[in-house]
């Protein structure tokens, strides 16, 4: 239950970063929305609880502030709450969601068109793969998700994807089933194809693959695939 919420649409969303409550190394982040970001942020930026350090930190000013705000000093919310420009969005501490989750949601409500989200990982593990739920959510929606720290860029496919060699993330693409089983793997321009192939559940044939040729496409009939871009 919602203890406060304002009425506000956007009319031009594109897209929204998310910064939430867990590890958040700030150069690397800092870099990241500079470069991926129109003017130095996105059309519309959340901050979720614990979030609101690492974006006092960056001087990062949130369009929206949520949470329960249990990890939040008192001092540093007030902040937030006195700037009338920020809607704020308060939760008590006995809810069905996570702030992370919330968040997420409130993109959606927002018509958010590609969601990121930094400080998705760190040493809750159950928060961590909480967070790889909300990618399903936004698959299951339509809209383009990602999970990004320092060392990984994680998306959530059911269709195609392409990645150019000079552009991408890591060293490593990773493909992992979310679903218990993902069809019709084909994988061209990688260091290891498949054509037709099938991933099950337990399963870790499709760990530490690389971009071969400048551009390496993933394509898939059936189920939900992980897609974990990543460097050591």
């Amino acid at each position: 239950m919602r203890m406060r919420k304002e009425n506000h649409k956007y009319n031009r969303i594109k897209r929204c970063l998310i910064i939430a409550g867990g590890e958040l190394n700030q150069e690397f982040a800092s870099c990241y929305i500079r470069e991926h970001y129109p003017d130095g942020r996105p059309e519309l930026m959340i901050v979720a609880d614990r979030g609101l350090q690492w974006a006092e930190e960056m001087n990062l000013r949130p369009d929206i502030i949520l949470g329960d705000y249990d990890s939040v000093p008192p001092e540093r919310l007030e902040k937030y709450q006195g700037d009338r420009q920020i809607i704020n969005m308060q939760y008590p501490a006995e809810k069905d969601y996570t702030d992370s989750h919330l968040a997420v949601i409130t993109a959606m409500e927002q018509e958010a068109t590609e969601i990121c989200i930094l400080g998705a990982t760190g040493s809750r593990m159950d928060h961590m793969l909480a967070n790889l739920g909300l990618l399903y959510l936004c698959l299951q929606a339509g809209i383009p998700a990602e999970l990004v720290n320092a060392t990984n860029r994680i998306r959530l496919i059911r269709d195609t994807v392409t990645l150019r060699k000079d552009t991408q993330f890591g060293t490593y693409v990773s493909l992992l089933p979310y679903t218990e089983r993902v069809t019709g793997i084909t994988l061209t321009g990688f260091q290891y194809p498949l054509q037709d192939a099938e991933l099950s559940l337990g399963l870790s044939r499709g760990v530490s693959n690389e971009i071969a040729a400048e551009t390496a496409t993933i394509q898939i009939r059936s189920g939900a695939l992980l897609v974990i871009e990543s460097r050591d």
